[in-house]
């Protein structure tokens, strides 16, 4: 049964090939390794054993939390892993006090899209062109 975790420094790398697999504008591991150092920000890594399944990162300022990115594995896709990540990520914004959550996804991107409005996140502003391959669709949610 798969469980969550706190990132901590030594999943940099882990966390930077996933960003480059899946994420189109992707993180460099300096900037992960920066989120450690933000007590504001936090990542955890979804696995089983000792093999990643995915991760999700957010940071929470104030009363608002910003989801910086969820990944999940290819080959386990499709089996209620980025649900479970989103609202992992959730829970972790309501234990900090957040009133709503942002995040950014591409408009091409309609899995993404359907996962983030079953939990209830709307369409707030368009971003044009901030993707190279399309706009951003900025989403928001009252928690």
């Amino acid at each position: 049964m798969p469980e969550f975790r706190v990132a901590t420094r030594g999943d940099s790398k882990l966390i930077a090939e996933m960003e480059r697999k899946y994420i189109e504008c992707p993180w460099s591991e300096e900037v992960i390794l920066g989120t450690f150092s933000d007590e504001s920000s936090a990542i955890y890594i979804l696995q089983s054993g000792d093999t990643a399944i995915g991760y999700g990162g957010i940071k929470t300022v104030l009363d608002t939390a910003e989801i910086y990115n969820i990944a999940v594995e290819e080959e386990h896709r499709r089996k209620g892993y980025g649900a479970a990540i989103l609202d992992k990520l959730i829970e972790h914004a309501v234990s900090r006090g957040a009133a709503e959550m942002f995040l950014e996804v591409n408009e091409n991107n309609a899995p993404a899209i359907a996962l983030y409005t079953s939990r209830g996140f709307e369409i707030s502003r368009i971003r044009k062109n901030y993707y190279k391959s399309g706009n951003a669709l900025v989403l928001r949610k009252r928690v």
